[in-house]
């Protein structure tokens, strides 16, 4: 494998001129999908290494490089893309394959002008994206993920994903040598979650199947598309397990949401950087409180694991109206429910014609499916015209 390296990169390695080897020959398949180019950055003020691969501009973050970390480099940069592909759920063969092809890492100059302005877009799309970048490690797990699926450009004028055109070229490598290694690129492991909302006396849930790779905040996307939630409100997820201390799996888009933690009772993890597999299936009782006014309690239970060649969250169905957003809670929607079903009731007209625009919206499951297919990037509720 050609890691293709800006000078800044190889004098931070410290390698000799007469160490690398010629950048020539490595921008067409398959030999462009066995090298990345890359740059050492401060990103928000913090040393980050990222590649870039050839083929497909598919980004890949090293985040805060101790100087000790620079002398393993080529352990660190196998780590780095293995785990990338893991997280976009690329089957252990194709990864095998890929690695064991590619060999032995290898270090050259950048290749020409434009393989260094490709290599720059990616690092721009990366602090677009540095949200994602875990200071808690250096290998990433979220943030290919996310820059990855930032539109591109060919010099065609097309334009493209990159984490579409890696899975593609992988995918057509892996049949061009030993045909039928791998029925699938992508070999995913799902959860079929059923989220119900806890309200007494209404039976109000949700069935879901999404990668178990997905952090807790993808999830929080989901539960609002297929609720039609207005994502209007604070929330907070909760797992508990028998002989450990409870989990808050916290929104994290405000420093300040670390405030109000009770550090005695809970441990405080971010849910952006927490997959689902990290929490599912060892702990009981998983929560995501959604409204801290209304207190809207919604229980999720993991009912079984599987596996899919596409990496999509997908409704399955479900039960039941969810409440009018900011009805007051429990007591208000028992309230709301009692007035819609009187009609002689004086509030009745007006009551009725606030829920229009508080209540959920009829959608068949092809629509929420729609807007599901963009799970990865962050939820915006978005109404309809009419409303």
């Amino acid at each position: 494998m050609l890691i293709q390296c800006t000078k800044a990169l190889l004098d931070k390695m410290k390698i000799s001129p007469d160490e690398l080897k010629s950048p020539e020959g490595y921008e067409q398949l398959p030999q462009s999908l066995m090298a990345w180019h890359a740059n050492i950055v401060n990103l928000d003020r913090r040393k980050t290494i990222v590649l870039m691969n050839n083929a497909t501009r598919y980004p890949v973050a090293i985040y805060r490089p101790k100087p000790e970390d620079f002398a393993r480099i080529k352990d660190l940069i196998p780590e780095a893309i293995i785990t990338a592909l893991r997280m976009e759920g690329v089957c252990e063969a194709v990864i095998d394959r890929y690695m064991t092809d590619a060999g032995n890492i290898e270090f050259s100059k950048t290749a020409n002008r434009s393989m260094v302005a490709k290599m720059n877009r990616s690092v721009n799309d990366v602090a677009f994206k540095q949200e994602y970048l875990d200071e808690s490690t250096m290998i990433q797990r979220y943030i290919s993920m996310t820059a990855g699926r930032l539109l591109q450009a060919s010099p065609t004028g097309k334009y493209f994903i990159p984490v579409e055109k890696m899975l593609e070229c992988l995918g057509r490598y892996c049949d061009e040598g030993e045909s039928g290694i791998c029925r699938s690129v992508l070999d995913v492991e799902m959860y079929q979650l059923k989220i119900q909302m806890e309200i007494e006396g209404f039976d109000i849930w949700r069935r879901v199947l999404l990668p178990s790779t997905c952090s807790f905040k993808h999830l929080h996307s989901v539960i609002q598309t297929v609720f039609d939630w207005f994502n209007y409100h604070l929330h907070v997820f909760e797992a508990k397990k028998k002989g450990s201390k409870a989990k808050q799996i916290l929104m994290d888009d405000d420093p300040d949401t670390l405030e109000w933690v009770d550090f005695d009772s809970y441990d405080a993890l971010q849910e952006r950087f927490t997959a689902l597999k990290d929490i599912f299936p060892n702990h009981e009782e998983v929560t995501y409180e959604y409204d801290f006014g209304d207190s809207w309690d919604h229980t999720i239970i993991l009912e079984k694991i599987t596996s899919s060649n596409a990496f999509e969250a997908t409704y399955l169905g479900g039960q039941g109206e969810r409440p009018p957003e900011d009805v007051g809670g429990a007591g208000g929607y028992e309230e709301y429910v009692r007035i819609m079903a009187d009609e002689t009731d004086p509030e009745h007209d007006d009551m009725k014609y606030w829920g229009k625009n508080q209540s959920e919206r009829q959608r068949s499951p092809e629509e929420i499916n729609h807007s599901l297919r963009h799970f990865i990037g962050e939820y915006r509720y978005s109404p309809p015209l009419w409303r």
